[in-house]
């Protein structure tokens, strides 16, 4: 035995109405469907509310593309299929999301990402920058040159006493003695 709506439910005349805007038409079918397919949803999202908004996006979605609605075959069975598919891509996303959040909780993952600077810090940074590339410019020249290869070019030892022509025993000399003159000249001038 044939139930009533799917005789009206496959009836070309209704999607035929719907198709040219007939606002009754699809408020008929709105009203019709609605509650059985928001329990089919519910079958797969298991989330009451997220299987109202997914029926509710299905039947915004008809609406706004009416001109373009093709049915073949039984609109109930449409509408199902197409409900089913939602919920299914809606369960995948949940689960990618799920997936995503236990990887960024992970300490592994969450170290690739460290939190970002406070503004303060990179003011306080910028100033300490400012403040060291200063003082090493009034070392003398030497002295200076190996701390600019070695700190800014991130240059090792060797690499620097080939650029200057010096023993590795020499750059490390260099180094000591600008190091040493940087820390008195900034217990001098605090801040």
């Amino acid at each position: 035995m044939t139930h009533p709506s799917d005789l009206a439910s496959s009836s070309p005349d209704l999607v035929g109405r719907i198709r040219t805007g007939d606002s009754r038409a699809f408020e008929e079918l709105f009203r019709r469907e609605y509650v059985g397919l928001c329990r089919f949803a519910d079958r797969y999202v298991r989330d009451v509310a997220a299987s109202e908004d997914l029926v509710q996006d299905l039947f915004t979605t008809i609406w706004a593309n009416r001109a373009r609605l093709d049915v073949r075959g039984s609109l109930r069975a449409y509408l199902f299929t197409a409900v089913r598919n939602r919920a299914l891509n809606a369960r995948k996303h949940t689960l990618v999301e799920r997936e995503w959040a236990r990887d960024e909780s992970a300490p592994e993952v969450r170290a690739l990402h460290p939190a970002p600077r406070r503004p303060d810090e990179l003011l306080d940074e910028s100033e300490r920058d400012i403040r060291v590339r200063s003082a090493i410019a009034h070392l003398p020249e030497r002295c200076r040159l190996v701390m600019q290869l070695r700190w800014q070019e991130q240059l090792g030892h060797a690499d620097i006493a080939a650029i200057m022509g010096i023993s590795i025993k020499g750059v490390e000399i260099q180094l000591t003695r600008g190091l040493r003159t940087l820390r008195e000249r900034f217990r001098r001038r605090p801040g």
